[in-house]
């Protein structure tokens, strides 16, 4: 599709109609694109981008309590929600007709590679591999002493690794449930663990203020990422996995070298706090959102800020790239979200219809 002074011009219409003229500035995205929002108030909803979130366009779907997180399934047919309480649940994503619950608590939910199976944190320390047909639990992963803070899949769906208040992460096989091995060394709640894009690391986040990186066949501690001054709330390998990103309740997120331990980049928060930060899948740009109304479009190499993209009425909670990289979705305590143009920094399209804070903005390609 087309873009043309921050409107996404009708397939049916010629450049001519519209009036573009020789030098104007064209931005082409990658079509159909649907756009993902669920919010504090109990719904999430799944538009088409050139649609937005009219009452008889979006599709609705009502959750059960305050919605924590939301994710499309590979094939962009299905809608997976963790509200409050515990209950997860799957729904189709083109009518919003509620197809199963999850068994079991769920504190998080997230897809295989190949959109058969789901995991995620549950209760009493453990975390649970589920049927994404049928919601029923196939594997409880039992083996830490506290409780689950993130579980993942390896980028082939063979293995799973999880992130405990224990002070450990731990790699599991996904088919049979076993534990491979633990990966100790933290010396506080571990909050998030994730494969790096070969699937041969690991990268854990902390809140000892540091991240480290271990081997996914051995479970041996490669490099210990220092430098954080407080607890780190998250990090993610770069698309090549040469690099990462850790975010820190110090106010910073830094951009490291996952090879050397060396901290390449150090990229400053407003108002000293991060709520989200990610690489661009080409490696290229961060994106930042902090404790204000903007987000900030950092190139990695440099540190330097590109952009600031600002409209939001309220802080922004949550911030991602498209699959190609050409657009940003953000989400707000404002109730609403934005699309903007990652090449300039323009809002593209405001998404509104939620009545409280949105959890999650999100846009796929299917």
């Amino acid at each position: 599709r087309f873009v043309v002074d921050l409107q996404v011009l009708n397939e049916n219409e010629t450049f001519e109609e519209v009036g573009i003229k020789d030098g104007d500035r064209v931005l082409v995205v990658r079509s159909p694109l649907r756009c993902l929002t669920a919010a504090f108030d109990g719904t999430c909803r799944v538009c088409s981008l050139s649609d937005g979130f009219s009452r008889d366009e979006a599709i609705v779907a009502v959750e059960s309590g305050p919605v924590l997180s939301a994710s499309l399934s590979p094939c962009g047919g299905h809608v997976l929600a963790v509200c409050s309480g515990g209950d997860g649940c799957v729904r189709d994503s083109y009518t919003g007709d509620l197809e199963f619950h999850l068994s079991g608590w769920a504190a998080s939910a997230e897809w295989s590679p190949d959109g058969r199976r789901i995991v995620g944190a549950s209760d009493t320390g453990a975390a649970r591999i589920w049927c994404a047909s049928t919601g029923r639990c196939l594997q409880v992963l039992s083996g830490h002493s506290d409780d689950v803070k993130s579980a993942s899949f390896s980028p082939d769906g063979s293995m799973i690794v999880t992130a405990s208040a224990d002070g450990t992460a731990a790699l599991w096989e996904a088919e049979s449930g076993r534990l491979v091995v633990r990966l100790s060394g933290h010396s506080d709640i571990v909050r998030s663990a994730a494969f790096s894009p070969d699937g041969a690391w690991v990268l854990t986040s902390s809140m000892d203020a540091t991240a480290r990186v271990w081997s996914s066949s051995s479970g041996l501690c490669a490099r210990v990422l220092t430098g954080h001054s407080k607890a780190l709330s998250g990090a993610q390998f770069s698309p090549d996995g040469l690099r990462a990103l850790t975010a820190s309740f110090d106010g910073t997120v830094r951009v490291w070298d996952t090879q050397k331990g060396e901290c390449l980049q150090m990229l400053p928060a407003e108002n000293n706090v991060v709520n989200a930060a990610s690489f661009s899948p080409d490696g290229s740009s961060v994106l930042v959102a902090s404790a204000s109304e903007s987000l900030r479009l950092f190139c990695a190499d440099t540190g330097e800020c590109r952009f600031t993209l600002s409209g939001h009425e309220d802080w922004v909670r949550v911030a991602a790239f498209s699959p190609d990289g050409m657009l940003v979705a953000s989400g707000s305590y404002d109730g609403t979200a934005r699309i903007w143009s990652a090449l300039d920094g323009q809002c593209i399209q405001m998404l509104e219809g939620h009545e409280g804070a949105v959890v999650t903005a999100a846009i796929s390609a299917c």
